[in-house]
């Protein structure tokens, strides 16, 4: 699906919930069912703890429907419902996240957080590593996790980005690219098992 059109769709949504009733009712299951796990593994990655996660995810979709009218689509539907689980992140933690600067330690506690399974297949060996690397990244650099899977795995586009980390296009380009600068390090590992491969 298109990012207008899910948009779009995210958009009925919020519309139908606030109208109320069974259509709000509509709207709410429609939008529960697309972002609940997106939204678990967001809010866990920004520190809240796993097991407070689910009520986490209730308020947000508590501050969703207390606050559908007044979204006024100057982003995408998404781009909000994030904003108000990063900022109820945020609240439950107290403290802002920072990132971490690794030391000769720290590069090795992300050496053995991705090592790879060497009892499983090639390809299951590599899909571990890669997943392994992407996570040690994301649990280092949370916020350039995040901009990286929705430039990647949602389609967004630079401007989608770019409002959802309130950035210049030009300057979220030149933030992408040092992402992905930066994972490549987390991936590192993972190199032996594609040369193997060849």
């Amino acid at each position: 699906m298109e990012i207008a059109e899910r948009n779009a769709r995210d958009q009925r949504w919020l519309d139908d919930i606030a109208a109320g009733g069974k259509a709000g009712e509509r709207g709410v299951a429609g939008l529960f069912r697309e972002y609940r796990r997106p939204l678990l593994a967001f809010l866990i990655r920004h520190g809240v703890q796993a097991d407070l996660a689910e009520d986490a995810l209730q308020d947000v979709f508590v501050r969703v429907v207390r606050h559908a009218a007044s979204f006024r689509g100057d982003s995408a539907v998404s781009s909000w419902i994030y904003q108000i689980a990063r900022n109820l992140a945020a609240d439950i933690t107290r403290a802002p996240r920072r990132e971490e600067q690794l030391d000769d330690e720290g590069w090795q506690r992300v050496s053995d957080a991705t090592v790879c399974d060497s009892d499983s297949s090639d390809q299951q060996a590599l899909d571990d590593c890669v997943q392994g690397g992407f996570a040690a990244f994301g649990r280092a650099h949370p916020e350039r996790a995040e901009a990286l899977r929705r430039a990647a795995l949602d389609g967004w586009s630079v401007r989608d980005v770019a409002a959802f980390l309130d950035r210049t296009e030009a300057a979220t380009r030149e933030y992408l690219s040092q992402c992905r600068k930066r994972l490549r390090e987390f991936l590192l590992p993972c190199r032996e098992l594609i040369a193997e491969d060849e």
